[in-house]
């Protein structure tokens, strides 16, 4: 985890001499704020994401489940309300701030230089001014989430359990980083390889 931490704080120093924002990207307004609102939090896609991930984490704790028939729906909701708590202080902080927290391919080729770009970048976000800074919504969000999940399983939520529950979840930032970034290239793959499996020869 401690590693974990430097490799976080070296991106939100990379705020100070990150490369400019694009021109051509236009800055957020309500309505597209509160679309993109709206579509990560009750996106039945992404609500069936949060219970398929619910459903696998299932799979390996049920020696800990100490009432099997209620244990899926608790963290079900748990999952669901600690999520909602995120996006939603993430829309109304991002929005008092002016920030844009909206994830954009660097447009940069090479593997190298776009997971480079892809991980400093990944706990940013392009401020008022038009520059990179720490995405202080997203942060606030995090920390929101795990409050929320504390009291839903009522836990006192200590220093030492929010800074290991800030890692964990922050490591999501450069999942969405990365993902937003080689997601054009990993869909081109999948197309690849389905073509050629369909056109092979058959025996």
């Amino acid at each position: 985890m401690r590693h974990f931490t430097l490799l976080f704080a070296c991106g939100v120093l990379q705020a100070q001499t990150a490369a400019p924002v694009p021109q051509h990207v236009d800055p957020q307004n309500l309505q597209e704020r509160w679309d993109g609102y709206l579509n990560r939090t009750y996106n039945w896609k992404k609500i069936g994401i949060v219970t398929a991930e619910t459903m696998f984490d299932q799979t390996f704790q049920l020696s800990k489940c100490g009432r099997p028939p209620y244990c899926f729906p608790h963290e079900l909701g748990g999952a669901l309300a600690r999520r909602t708590t995120r996006t939603t202080i993430e829309f109304g902080v991002g929005a008092l701030l002016h920030e844009d927290l909206r994830r954009r391919p660097s447009g940069l080729h090479g593997f190298r230089q776009r997971f480079t770009y892809a991980f400093l970048h990944a706990p940013l976000a392009v401020g008022a001014d038009g520059k990179w800074e720490p995405a202080y919504s997203r942060f606030t969000g995090t920390i929101g989430g795990l409050a929320v999940s504390s009291a839903w399983n009522g836990r006192p939520l200590t220093a030492s359990r929010l800074s290991e529950g800030f890692g964990w979840s922050s490591s999501s930032y450069f999942q969405d980083a990365l993902w937003t970034e080689f997601e054009p290239d990993l869909k081109r793959l999948g197309r690849h390889v389905a073509d050629k499996l369909r056109h092979r020869p058959k025996p």
